[in-house]
């Protein structure tokens, strides 16, 4: 969600905390979570809490998704980011020009 990735931007790159502390990415992403299924949520689902969440970073879960991502990203030579991907083969610098 872009209100997770807004919040995990101010922590990083304003206070200066690191990325890596699990117990408070779950807590963090719980919240933000809550906040954002209260304001849409036509299905009803329940949010994860931060011990489900906080469970989820800790396994392997997800890891052979994350890992193909990865691939295809350096496939495509993606390295670093903001880089925007049109239709799934042009790669375009988000630093460069008009």
């Amino acid at each position: 969600s872009e209100t997770l990735y807004d919040r995990l931007n101010v922590y990083y790159f304003v206070d200066g905390h690191a990325l890596n502390d699990k117990p408070w990415l779950a807590k963090v992403a719980a919240e933000t979570l809550s906040k954002v299924l209260a304001l849409d949520n036509p299905t009803g689902q329940t949010p994860m809490n931060d011990e489900e969440i906080l469970t989820f970073l800790n396994g392997d879960q997800g890891r052979v998704e994350i890992e193909n991502a990865l691939r295809a990203l350096q496939q495509l030579g993606v390295h670093g980011i903001p880089k925007f991907i049109i239709e799934g083969s042009s790669v375009v610098d988000g630093a460069a020009g008009p």
